[in-house]
């Protein structure tokens, strides 16, 4: 038995979502709580009173869940009602503060860790990309999975492929050199790739070779603290905002061409097309004239752009009516 089970433990501060939680040395254990652990308001406002007290008072967190997922991602339901509702300020808010969670979870003064496990899908994998570092369990399913319900990932999830996507290349090169790195993060955003454990995780870019791995889950937790502990006591300081790489207009006329070419052959819909050619506009940078290097807050405000845009959509709102149907079958 771990010894961080906190059924019994008072936590620090808490809600219906999440409570932050003491487990020695330091450590805080934010641990998820909600069912299917969906992100809504109150779960990203216990992230963020999570990392204030973090912050002035600890040395560390973990982000964990004893539930059997880590998190499947936004409350679509809330989601759609307000899109049907044009309620656009509480759809950009909600999604401004996913943002700003993702980011505020890497450039925290004090290390955090997202012990994975089961599916982070969505939002749920954005908030494991916000990490300083994963400790997944080797069973983790994680994906960007926005695709299926007519969206794009606008919690950091595009920005963060766009990211990884080309890191150990030599930047700026020529774009016929970086195309094929991109056009793979375009693909398995593209098509809502799950990967099947934490080995496909890496080679989809969901986890980085610089993540964690535990086999055993009665010890996974522990596994994490300890990763924690190890990062203070290295002397961590927070990592200084990237410059991100994009591909620009040229870029984007290649993937939409590729687009282009699995809707001639009927392997995907008009409004995957369509949707797919949102993703490259973001992936690459909006419109640019040449290959360049952009800020992360760039690419997140055009991610926040295009994700407003698509919940005033009507396939939107059927692909997501489509899928909160056949999750209550």
């Amino acid at each position: 038995m771990s010894t961080l089970k906190t059924t019994d433990a008072k936590p620090i501060i808490s809600n219906a979502d999440a409570s932050l939680i003491d487990i020695g040395d330091g450590i805080a254990r934010l641990e998820l709580h909600s069912k299917l652990n969906i992100i809504g308001d109150g779960m990203l406002e216990m992230f963020d009173a999570a990392l204030d007290e973090v912050e002035t008072n600890y040395a560390g967190m973990i982000i964990t869940t004893e539930a059997k997922h880590f998190s499947v991602g936004l409350n679509l339901i809330l989601l759609l009602e307000r899109a049907k509702n044009q309620n656009w300020d509480a759809i950009s808010g909600t999604l401004r503060k996913l943002q700003t969670v993702c980011t505020r979870l890497r450039t925290a003064s004090k290390p955090v860790v997202a012990a994975t496990a089961g599916m982070a899908l969505g939002g749920g994998c954005e908030l494991a990309f916000g990490a300083d570092r994963v400790q997944a369990f080797t069973e983790s399913s994680l994906g960007l999975v926005e695709l299926r319900v007519g969206l794009i990932p606008a919690g950091g999830g595009t920005k963060e492929m766009a990211l990884r996507c080309l890191e150990g290349q030599t930047l700026p090169a020529p774009i016929q050199n970086l195309f094929p790195a991109v056009n793979k993060a375009f693909g398995t955003i593209r098509e809502s790739t799950v990967s099947q454990n934490a080995a496909d995780a890496m080679a989809l870019g969901y986890l980085r070779h610089t993540d964690a791995v535990s086999s055993n889950r009665e010890t996974h937790l522990d596994d994490a603290k300890q990763l924690v502990l190890s990062m203070h006591e290295a002397g961590y300081s927070p990592p200084e905002p990237q410059q991100i790489f994009v591909l620009g207009e040229e870029g984007i006329a290649r993937l939409n061409l590729q687009t282009h070419l699995l809707r001639q052959a009927d392997t995907i819909d008009d409004y995957t097309q369509d949707l797919a050619n949102k993703l490259a506009y973001v992936l690459c940078g909006g419109k640019l004239s040449a290959p360049q290097f952009v800020t992360e807050q760039y690419l997140l405000d055009l991610e926040h752009e295009v994700f407003l845009g698509l919940c005033g959509e009507q396939q939107t709102h059927a692909r997501i009516e489509a899928t909160l149907q056949r999750g209550n079958k």
